[in-house]
């Protein structure tokens, strides 16, 4: 702009008042207008957000579930503050209202296949909203994922979910409504398996008789019908499995727990647990 002026030859006063009077007062009109809409929209947004923390409170207040209140007041949060920029942009003439018809007229295919990620997770948290196979603190499995553990939260895109392990993951909405997702806080009970082997020559029933004794003692108090049994005969091995139910908080440390009894005992009644192994003859060639 300032160039234009050198360039025109108006930097002499009578010049540059004939500039001011032509565009300068335009481009003052223009930054009053911006700061204005910046003012509005700062105000506005503070209102909203006070709006939404009182709509939250009282539907936490009526027992709706946290995660659908969430999501739907970030959607409408969202939604509400896109509708005030674009009306701030037409009411001050920033932008006039034929341009932006124009420009969403013609950025919308281009949005639409630049976005079908992003579409299909939104459709997925409606329909996990909708349908709820789950909720805030339920346990699930996504089985195709490999990912277990509690569901923290339900986003707009993603879910988040807390593994056993204490890792947070963002699984994509999508892959919840397009894979196979297990709820194991249908039931307050999980069916726990634990599978080991033993070789052809122990007897049977004593093997048998130890893992229900050992997985006994590590139950406690805590009372499940206790199921032993051969699952398969292997090329090496006699393939032995233990059935219980146990409570889902529990799960993973009596998993570990009778596993690690599983070996301390057999050692004691001498039960073998075959490994792989190899063995090699050497063969004297004649001389």
């Amino acid at each position: 702009m300032l160039l234009s002026i050198l360039d025109k030859g108006l930097f002499d006063p009578g010049g540059l008042k004939d500039w001011l009077q032509n565009k300068g007062l335009s481009v003052v009109d223009y930054l009053i207008k911006l700061v204005l809409a910046v003012i509005i929209y700062f105000i506005i947004s503070k209102i909203l957000k006070m709006v939404i923390a009182k709509i939250q409170t009282r539907l936490d207040k009526r027992g709706v579930d946290h995660i659908a209140s969430h999501f739907i007041l970030s959607l409408l949060k969202y939604a509400a503050l896109v509708f005030v920029i674009v009306t701030i942009i037409i009411q001050l003439h920033i932008v006039e209202a034929a341009s932006i018809a124009a420009l969403i007229a013609s950025a919308g295919v281009g949005i639409s296949l630049a976005m079908q990620g992003a579409l299909s997770n939104f459709a997925g948290g409606i329909l996990l909203l909708v349908i709820k196979p789950f909720k805030k603190g339920d346990y699930i499995v996504i089985t195709d994922k490999n990912v277990e553990g509690v569901v923290e939260l339900i986003e707009i895109y993603y879910t988040t979910i807390k593994t056993v392990y204490g890792e947070t993951v963002k699984i994509p909405n999508s892959q919840l409504t397009n894979n196979s997702v297990l709820n194991k806080s249908a039931d307050s009970m999980r069916a726990l398996v634990v599978y080991t082997g033993v070789s052809y020559d122990t007897d049977i029933e004593k093997a048998k008789e130890v893992l229900e004794k050992l997985t006994k003692d590590e139950l406690g108090d805590l009372e499940s019908s206790i199921s032993v049994f051969v699952d398969e005969l292997s090329e090496s091995s006699v393939k032995l499995g233990v059935f219980i139910m146990v409570p889902i908080d529990r799960y993973l440390s009596l998993k570990r727990s009778i596993n690690e009894r599983i070996i301390k005992d057999f050692r004691e009644n001498g039960i073998v647990i075959p490994y792989n192994k190899l063995d090699v003859h050497l063969i004297e060639g004649n001389k």
